[in-house]
């Protein structure tokens, strides 16, 4: 399968070409570059279709030309499409083995990350959508991969899609679960009635149940567990930044453009939060997902 990387003016620096770039080297894919040529302001007011046009097709011949010199052999494309920049390129990618886009960009696909086409394609695309800081460059082939977990069953495509680069890499997965309870039922007074620790020993034992599953499911890749108590996001960032992983991966769900900006969620604030490079695997519809 192909993978499919979003480009704007800022592809430069914003590290997603090289990160794509990168993941073909280990997995020989070919790699699509998608342009998107809004078609409502400020594509109009920066001189309309044709010179917006004009400018997409210089600007994915620069990217091509970037990625022949680094790999020849390469068998890849680029096209420039018109539309809405997020829904598009989700529409386009459905075949993909994933979809790259930089964490920031500028122009028509920019804004700041909040409402940003980053995390709008994050929220609407089918397959799995990596999001890459700027500056990215490559660290160690084996550096851990973690994967925010809950149940098996409502994190399994997004464990699906670490395997698949673990085994590329020859890298570990780390399986990370975030706990807590709500302070109602302890409150600020000492932990008297064993309740934190209760918690603690039952989210443990559910946690040491997926890593089993995970191991006699893909018995070539070595998985780690790791429980944190705090929030999820936070504990999650946190996990991924203090190991100097490779790429964090959490489960997500599609959501319709409007609730995506009304609703928080897990994956939502990773996104907002992390440092490194991030994965949104969606479940599909019909499993449960965990965010």
């Amino acid at each position: 399968m192909t993978i499919a990387v979003g480009v704007d003016d800022s592809w430069s620096a914003n590290g997603a070409v090289d990160w794509a770039l990168y993941e073909s080297g280990l997995s020989a894919a070919a790699i699509r570059v998608l342009h998107v040529v809004g078609d409502r302001p400020p594509t109009a007011l920066l001189g309309g279709g044709p010179a917006a046009a004009k400018a997409g097709r210089q600007l994915v011949a620069d990217v091509r030309e970037y990625l022949d010199h680094r790999d020849s052999n390469g068998l890849h494309t680029a096209v420039v499409l018109s539309g809405t920049p997020a829904h598009i390129l989700a529409r386009s990618t459905g075949n993909d083995r994933m979809v790259v886009v930089g964490r920031h960009g500028r122009g028509i696909l920019g804004r700041l990350l909040i409402g940003s086409t980053a995390e709008a394609v994050a929220y609407v695309a089918e397959t799995a959508v990596v999001v890459v800081p700027p500056k990215w460059s490559p660290g160690d082939r084996d550096a851990l991969i973690v994967v925010g977990v809950d149940e098996l069953e409502y994190c399994e495509s997004a464990v699906d899609f670490a395997v698949g680069l673990a085994a590329e890499r020859g890298a570990p997965i780390r399986l990370v679960h975030v706990w807590d309870i709500p302070t109602m039922f302890t409150g600020d007074e000492p932990d008297t009635a064993g309740t934190v620790e209760t918690a603690h020993r039952y989210y443990g034992d559910r946690l040491d149940a997926t890593v089993r599953r995970c191991r006699d499911r893909y018995p070539g890749v070595t998985f780690e567990a790791e429980l944190r108590r705090g929030h999820p996001v936070a504990g999650l960032t946190d996990a991924a930044h203090e190991a100097n992983v490779q790429l964090l991966v959490v489960g997500g769900r599609t959501h319709r453009r409007m609730v995506a900006l009304l609703l928080g969620g897990t994956a939502r604030g990773i996104l907002q939060h992390a440092t490194g490079p991030t994965a949104i695997v969606h479940q599909p519809a019909t499993q449960p997902a965990q965010t």
